[in-house]
């Protein structure tokens, strides 16, 4: 079992893993970009300001200010001058190429003689330098092959330099000029890698530690989830157990109650044939005695009459017919032709059977005490003289069915036990219950009376 839960947990952690580390790469490598993005720029607009403050203190300004005071264009002498400052002064060796441009975009000197004069669209860098601002950009250019040292496709760092008068601040003109830039583009690699190398560091590290915390958590809730799964079984055969105590106890009560009727049975047969007769013998003893009218005579024969007339109502409450042998359809026919004789009602039954049932001694001995006691009631109480009993016998369930046309009655009221023998609804609820059933009623004072038995059919119940 801990094998199989350190499998799981391993594949939780996979899953962390290849989920989070894909997540975690696409995040570096947005980072990465952009501080890289951000480095250059930074680097290569430093590089720039530095370089055009340099060509700024390099540059013959006292020509290019003489010419802009007399309001003319660059001189010849001030072209030659920067083009000596370019190409043979200090600027030479790390200048390869410029152009001086007018605001217009009008090259008024350049490295390639043939570009002077021309104009062109003005660039954005141009527009920013006329603006004020140095602009520059890192970028690797093939130069043409006519210049002196004949420089192809090595690492340029394009500036636009503003030059201004020293008197009155005003940008005079535009340098363009392009600086070899081999230390730059290694600072710039050295810086990028750097940052990579310390994106990934920290990543790696963010991503380890939070491998760590889920490959714990996966363990803990694998562990949690091996708990449940024993409680869940625990639970599972507790309540297996349970069941089997409730079957137990519901076969213990069913066998309790029918042995309390037979209990009871015996104790109504013993009633009609023994305290019965003895009664019975002692009042033919009295008609036989010869004894003379009198009141006190009188008072014994009736008080013999009445003894006689409860016993035979308790007896009669007693006992049951033998419902062993019987069909539940014959103990519901049993009951109400029993209760049409002693009370002389006109009760009718109907059976409806959706499917064969062979039902336990407790099932019948419920539904035939049922029927005794509504049918007693509907008569005796309720003054009824329309009652109808109906039984329907399905596959899934029992119902029995009692319903007359008598005065109805108080349905939250108790009753207990009846003085000639009947069980009150109570007692017939308590009894349903051992078998998983109920009693419902529906009664309504002038209306009538329903009360419905269901009883489930099942395994504890069969």
């Amino acid at each position: 079992m801990s094998q199989k839960i350190l499998h799981l947990s391993s594949i939780l952690s996979l899953q962390f893993l290849a989920a989070g580390g894909l997540v975690m790469a696409v995040a570096a490598y947005v980072l990465g970009t952009l501080v890289s993005d951000r480095i250059e720029q930074g680097v290569v607009q430093n590089s720039g300001v530095s370089a055009a403050l340099y060509i700024d203190s390099l540059l013959p300004r006292e020509l290019i200010t003489g010419a802009a005071a007399e309001g003319a264009s660059i001189s010849n002498m001030t072209r030659l001058a920067l083009r000596d400052a370019f190409n043979e002064g200090i600027l030479s060796e790390s200048v390869v190429t410029y152009n001086i441009w007018s605001k217009e975009g009008e090259v008024i000197a350049s490295f390639r003689p043939e570009l002077s004069g021309q104009k062109f669209e003005p660039s954005a860098e141009l527009i920013k330098a006329w603006s004020g601002e140095v602009s520059s950009q890192f970028e690797t250019l093939e130069i043409q092959a006519d210049h002196p040292e004949n420089i192809l496709g090595i690492p340029l760092l394009e500036v636009y330099v503003p030059i201004r008068d020293t008197r009155t601040g005003n940008v005079l003109t535009v340098v363009e000029f392009y600086q070899r830039a081999e230390g730059l583009a290694a600072d710039l690699e050295n810086s990028k890698r750097d940052s990579w190398v310390l994106i990934l560091q920290i990543f790696g590290l963010s991503g380890s530690l939070l491998f760590i915390i889920v490959h714990a958590g996966s363990l803990l809730i694998e562990q949690q989830r091996k708990q449940a799964k024993l409680q869940l079984l625990e639970s599972r055969e507790l309540s297996t157990r349970n069941e089997a105590l409730r079957i137990r106890v519901t076969q213990a009560a069913q066998r309790s109650t029918a042995q309390s009727e037979k209990i009871m049975q015996r104790i109504g047969q013993d009633l009609h044939d023994g305290v019965a007769q003895h009664l019975s013998l002692a009042s033919l003893r009295l008609e036989g005695a010869g004894i003379p009218p009198s009141a006190d005579a009188d008072t014994v024969r009736q008080s013999l009459a009445n003894a006689m007339k409860e016993l035979r109502a308790i007896s009669r409450g007693l006992a049951l017919p033998d419902l062993a042998l019987a069909d539940l359809s014959d103990c519901a026919k049993q009951a109400v032709n029993d209760h049409n004789k002693a009370f002389g009602s006109d009760a009718v039954l109907d059976v409806t059977m959706n499917a064969p049932l062979t039902t336990s001694y407790a099932t019948k001995l419920c539904v035939y005490r049922f029927l005794q006691e509504t049918l007693a009631n509907a008569s005796r109480h309720a003054g009824a003289t329309q009652i109808k009993v109906s039984l329907t016998i399905s596959d899934c369930q029992i119902v029995a069915i009692v319903s007359d046309n008598g005065r109805g009655f108080d349905k939250t009221s108790q009753t207990g036990l009846r003085e000639d023998g009947g069980q009150g609804l109570p007692s017939l609820a308590d009894r349903a219950a051992t078998l998983n059933g109920q009693v419902e009623i529906d009664a309504r004072h002038g209306v009538g009376t329903e009360i419905r038995l269901v009883l489930p059919i099942s395994k504890e119940a069969e």
